[in-house]
């Protein structure tokens, strides 16, 4: 184990990675991540999170498995992929505890095109206010260009 390491653990160790679960972050590292150097750091969760040798395995066991078709036909492929979206939209609502009837789960390609249909379904008035934070996602600064539109008077 190198110095570094050795500090970090002496001070966090505790605390680092996921002590009360079935592996460490150093055996989840060994395992699910084998692609990664071994002192290559991944920082850009928030853009695209590594996606885990499991996972791919279990992906590729799908694909290799059933077919799927367009959700929009009347095929049984189409009504195979159906169901999977209509699983993957109950997995979410009920992870956030929300009912079918109150909530609709929408997938999009990313937060870009999730924060643009905020903005543009968002019932803007004379009486809106957007506010954001002085560090936030482009996107979210973009919002602000809706009530604009809307309502010039809230430039």
């Amino acid at each position: 184990m190198d110095k570094d390491k050795e500090e970090f653990l002496s001070e966090f160790g505790d605390d680092y990675g996921y002590p009360l679960g079935p592996k460490t972050i150093d055996e989840i590292r060994a395992t699910e991540f084998k692609r990664l150097a071994h002192d290559a750091v991944y920082l850009d969760h928030a853009g695209a999170t590594l996606y885990s040798e499991l996972q791919m395995e279990a992906v590729f066991k799908d694909l290799t498995s059933n077919v799927y078709g367009n959700p929009h036909s009347q095929s049984d492929s189409s009504m195979a992929t159906s169901e999977v979206i209509r699983e993957c939209r109950q997995q979410v609502l009920d992870y956030c505890n929300a009912s079918a009837k109150e909530y609709k789960c929408i997938f999009t390609s990313g937060a870009t095109s999730a924060l643009k249909l905020v903005g543009e379904a968002f019932p803007w008035s004379n009486q809106s206010c957007f506010m954001y934070t002085m560090e936030n996602h482009n996107s979210v600064i973009g919002i602000r260009e809706y009530p604009m539109l809307i309502c010039p008077s809230n430039r």
